[in-house]
């Protein structure tokens, strides 16, 4: 399923493009019949539809099956779980063959306008209610589910934007307990004991791994909260973790999280001895001016850092004025 190039029915990948989509299942069962592969079958990204896999009986022994498979025109995918580029239009291609054999269903469908473009597929069942289908190329397998509803293709997607299998995820309530009683201790007038602080941090650092690792973070606020406790360490992989955390946050919607993205990467680069770069992080030492350094100022123009949500160098030079001003009133 081809997108930008004259062959319709080629898959785009960020890396290549795929000249065959595979449907493999990774446990086929022997017993299976054509019959276990008829009905309706899905691939969704949160409430969207983005395929649709029809499969019906037929009696002729040369074809035990028909059916179709309904697609957007094309999408561009990396990991068979994030999906952009995906057109509004769809196409719908017929199965013209199909032949079952220990237990896997291979199938071959056509695209409709034009009849020298073929493409097979191997289709097997996980259980009674899902297809796990993986591309050919190094792509995680997809999930299909059975339906017994009459499903077409989304058809108003968005190009410039990535959709992914978790965009009907929630918030994990945890992550954002965890998030709050970082942020209660830096609230202003707060007396802060930074010994405690910086315990209770590591501790919360750790239960975020743990959600982390676990897989239970899911959204984009997810992402960003945990950034922004992972930021608060004094370790240069704490802060790279951080503006990686950032990044998949952005990645899925999350657009306040270019802020912490931005400021993640100062800290990174300050903790490796190296400039910062957007102007982020602000320093005080007893009887000194606030300062920023060190700072390059001039690999990122000021337009750039608006696209960031990082203030101007003129902004952040009154900022560093005020920081002093109130030092001053304290004394």
């Amino acid at each position: 399923m081809t997108y930008n190039l004259p062959m319709p029915n080629r898959f785009l990948s960020t890396c290549w493009i795929f000249p065959t989509l595979l449907l493999v299942l990774t446990q086929p069962a022997n017993s299976q019949t054509a019959g276990d592969f008829v009905g309706q079958w899905v691939m969704k990204l949160g409430q969207r539809t983005l395929l649709v896999l029809t499969i019906t009986a037929q009696k002729e022994a040369q074809s035990p099956i028909a059916g179709f498979i309904v697609r957007p025109l094309h999408f561009r995918t990396s990991d068979g779980r994030s999906f952009s580029k995906i057109s509004r239009q769809t196409i719908q291609e017929p199965i013209i063959r199909a032949e079952l054999k220990d237990g896997q269903l291979t199938v071959t469908v056509r695209n409709p306008k034009d009849a020298s473009d073929e493409d097979s597929y191997q289709i097997a069942l996980a259980d009674s209610t899902h297809l796990q289908l993986k591309m050919f190329g190094p792509i995680d397998p997809l999930i299909l589910i059975r339906t017994q509803e009459t499903l077409i293709p989304t058809t108003d997607w968005e190009e410039t934007r990535t959709y992914s299998d978790e965009d009907s995820a929630v918030s994990n309530p945890e992550m954002q307990l965890l998030f709050e009683e970082d942020q209660k201790v830096r609230q202003p007038g707060f007396k802060i004991d930074w010994a405690t602080v910086s315990k209770s941090d590591a501790e919360r650092r750790e239960a975020t791994r743990q959600l982390l690792n676990d897989g239970k973070l899911h959204t984009g606020e997810d992402f960003e909260r945990a950034a922004f406790l992972f930021q608060h360490s004094s370790s240069s992989n704490d802060y790279l973790l951080a503006h990686t955390l950032a990044m998949v946050a952005v990645k899925k919607g999350q657009s306040s999280a270019l802020w912490i993205a931005s400021a993640t990467l100062d800290r990174y680069l300050q903790s490796i001895h190296q400039p910062q770069i957007y102007g982020t992080q602000f320093f005080t030492r007893p009887n000194e001016p606030t300062t920023q350094e060190p700072y390059d100022r001039t690999l990122v123009p000021d337009p750039l850092r608006r696209q960031l949500g990082v203030p101007s160098q003129a902004s952040q030079d009154e900022r560093r004025k005020q920081y002093d001003a109130e030092r001053n009133l304290q004394k």
